[in-house]
């Protein structure tokens, strides 16, 4: 039965894509790097980092240096931001239902933690930031192992194939987040334990899982 519901941060929780892109921009004509465009900005969802990485030319090792100076410049703005249509209500639902509610992200956890603290939202009981590029999967497993989780007892919802890939390689369900990042018709291929289009659909989600869980083990 799941207890504990993991949410991912960018796209998923906050809109906060335009900023990102405005941020990566400025520090792409500061490097040398190729600028993603209004119109360029789409086809990278759906590319793995290090597709995006060439396609932008930037090294594939100047990737953490580059992610924390555009985080540590995205705290400046973070009372621009503002939390995805329908999500406050999503997190106020699931609190209300007794799940435990934590963040695991790419972001920096002062920059998530300063945003929650803007808009007061309180319910979040871990906040873990995830700052390698290609391990969210680590983060996930060292967090059920310091919680004392089974994973079946964990589920996380995020915007990216790399967060289901992430959830999969966990062995947790993972809910896609259609309203975010990646395409729906993209995330569906790789086959997310549920695909919710609408934050209001993943409370219904859950309470499947945990009735699909009920009757396995009963039949045991």
């Amino acid at each position: 039965m799941i207890r504990h519901v993991i949410f991912d941060f960018d796209g998923t929780i906050v809109n906060s894509r335009p900023l990102i892109v405005e941020l990566y921009n400025s520090l792409a004509a500061k490097h040398g790097y190729q600028a993603i465009g209004d119109d360029t900005s789409e086809p990278f969802a759906g590319l793995s980092i290090r597709q995006r990485s060439k396609t932008l030319g930037i090294p594939l090792y100047r990737l953490p240096f580059l992610g924390f100076q555009l985080f540590s410049e995205y705290r400046r703005k973070i009372k621009t931001l503002e939390l995805k249509d329908g999500v406050g209500d999503l997190i106020r639902d699931l609190n209300a239902q007794g799940y435990q509610l934590s963040i695991i992200s790419s972001n920096l956890e002062s920059n998530i933690r300063s945003f929650l603290r803007h808009n007061g939202i309180s319910q979040f009981v871990q906040v873990r930031s995830c700052f390698s590029l290609f391990g969210k999967h680590r983060a996930i497993h060292s967090f059920l192992r310091d919680n004392k989780l089974h994973p079946r007892e964990a589920l996380y919802i995020g915007d990216e194939l790399r967060d289901i890939q992430a959830g999969q390689r966990s062995g947790i369900k993972m809910i896609a987040a259609a309203w975010g990042y990646d395409s729906s018709e993209l995330m569906t291929r790789f086959s997310p334990d549920f695909m919710a289009f609408y934050p209001g659909e993943v409370s219904a989600a859950i309470e499947g899982f945990n009735a699909s869980a009920g009757r396995a083990a009963g039949a045991l």
